[in-house]
C-alpha cells in the first residue's frame, strides 16, 4: 500500500477505541524496543543531531552509521554487541529523551509502536502486537471492535474517484470481516466462515477491477467447500508451516525454541487441542481481537496488490498459529497464563509482522493445498 503522499485536506482518523490508552511503560518493558531492533534516523533528526553541542553532541553523532547510498540503507544507531543502541542508558532509558526532550528523538522512537496507513480520504492508526502494553491493551477487548473516528487537518491525500471508490467497497469488506471474527461461535467455525467469505470477496473485488460477463455454468469447487480449519490442523500443513517459520531471518532465540519445541509435539498438540480450548474457554475473546488486529492493520494493504483473500490468510494464519503455541505452552507447563500469551503475541509480531516478506509469505501459503 502506498505508505507516503502529499497531504493537503482535511480527513478523518480512525483508531481503535483502545488507542488512547496506550502508555509507553519504558524502562519496565522487558523486551525494550532499543535493544534488538535496527533504529533508523530520519532526515530531520539528523540534520537537528549535527547541530547539537558539547560532549553528548559529539558522542551522539558517533553513534549514528550515515546512510549508504549503494544499498539504500538509511542512517541508524549502531548497536552495540549486546545489540542495545548505544544511547540507551544502564537504566534502560533514552538519552536523547533525558538531554534533549522526548520532541527531538528519532522520528521512530516516538511513534513506535504506533502505524500508521494513509487513504483518499483519512488515515488509519493502530498499535503493533509486538509491544507488550500494546498486546495488554489489543487482547483485553470484549466484543466487536469499536474505533474513535476524528477529523484533523492534513491526514487526507488527493485520490482519485476510483480510488476512494475501491478503498470503500475494502472497507465495507472488512466490516463484514469483522462481524464474523466476533461472532458468538467455535474458532473453526467462524475461520472457515472468514476463509469462504473471503473467497467470494476478491470474486467481487476482481469483478470490480476487471468486469467480465458471469459465468453462470461454472462449476462450485471443491475449494469452495473445504474446511479451512481441517486442513489447517492436519499435521502436514502444520509441518510444513512450522518449517517454513524456522526458515525466516530469526531475531531472537526464544522465538525459535518455541517454534521447535512446538514441531516436535506436532501429534499430541492435535490431539489435545480441543482439551486446551475447553480449558481456555473463558478467554477465546483473545482470538477473536487477534483475528480483528491482524484484519485491521493487513486488510486494506490489498489495495496495493489486489490480493484480498491473501490478507484473510495472513490474519487466519498468524491467529491459528497463536493458537497452537498456546496449545504447546499449556501442554509443557499446564496452563497459559496472561503474560505468556503477552510473550507468545508479541515475540510473533516481532518476528513476522516487522517483514515484508515473512507476510508476504505467509499470507500466500495455501492451506488447502496441503491437502492434496
Amino acid at each position: 500500500m502506498r505508505q507516503t503522499r502529499e497531504v493537503i485536506r482535511m480527513g478523518y482518523i480512525r483508531r481503535p477505541a483502545y488507542y488512547k490508552a496506550f502508555r509507553c511503560i519504558g524502562s519496565d518493558c522487558t523486551e525494550n524496543c532499543c535493544i534488538g531492533w535496527e533504529i533508523d534516523v530520519d532526515e530531520d533528526s539528523l540534520a537537528y543531531y549535527e547541530t547539537v553541542p558539547g560532549d553528548f553532541g559529539e558522542r551522539l553523532r558517533a553513534s549514528i552509521a550515515p546512510a549508504d547510498a549503494q544499498t539504500g540503507e538509511p542512517a541508524h544507531f549502531r548497536l552495540d554487541a549486546e545489540e542495545r543502541c548505544p544511547l540507551l542508558n544502564d537504566c534502560n532509558l533514552c538519552e536523547v529523551l533525558l538531554h534533549l526532550g522526548e520532541d527531538k528523538m528519532a522520528q521512530i522512537c516516538t511513534d513506535h509502536p504506533r502505524y500508521y496507513e494513509w487513504f483518499s480520504d483519512g488515515r488509519e492508526d493502530g498499535l503493533g502486537l509486538c509491544c507488550e502494553a500494546a498486546a495488554e491493551l489489543i487482547l483485553a477487548q470484549i466484543g466487536a471492535p469499536a474505533f474513535d473516528v476524528t477529523e484533523a487537518d492534513g491526514v487526507s491525500e488527493t485520490g482519485t474517484e476510483a480510488e476512494t471508490e475501491l478503498e470503500n467497497v475494502l472497507f465495507s469488506m472488512r466490516n463484514a470481516l469483522f462481524r464474523l471474527a466476533c461472532e458468538d461461535a467455535p474458532f473453526d467455525d467462524k475461520a472457515d466462515r472468514l476463509y469462504r467469505t473471503a473467497k467470494a470477496q476478491q470474486e467481487q473485488y476482481d469483478d470490480l477491477l476487471f468486469p467480465f460477463p458471469e459465468d453462470e455454468d461454472a462449476d462450485e469447487t471443491d475449494e469452495d467447500t473445504a474446511s479451512w480449519s481441517q486442513a489447517f490442523w492436519r499435521e502436514s500443513t502444520l509441518t510444513s508451516l512450522l518449517e517454513m517459520l524456522l526458515g525466516f531471518e530469526i531475531n531472537k532465540d526464544d522465538w525459535r525454541t518455541l517454534l521447535t519445541g512446538a514441531k516436535a509435539r506436532l501429534p499430541e498438540i492435535i490431539a489435545r487441542r480441543e482439551a486446551f480450548l475447553q480449558a481456555y474457554q473463558g478467554k477465546h475473546h483473545e482470538y477473536d481481537n487477534l483475528l480483528t488486529y491482524f484484519l485491521y492493520r493487513h486488510f486494506m494493504k490489498a489495495l496495493g496488490d489486489d490480493a484480498v483473500q491473501d490478507k484473510v490468510q495472513l490474519a487466519l494464519v498468524s491467529t491459528a498459529v497463536i493458537q497452537l503455541l498456546d496449545v504447546y505452552e499449556w501442554l509443557a507447563k499446564g496452563e497459559v497464563t496472561h503474560w505468556a500469551q503477552i510473550c507468545i503475541c508479541k515475540a510473533y509480531s516481532r518476528e513476522i509482522e516487522y517483514n515484508e516478506d515473512n507476510t508476504e509469505q505467509l499470507a500466500a501459503f495455501s492451506v488447502l493445498d496441503e491437502m492434496e
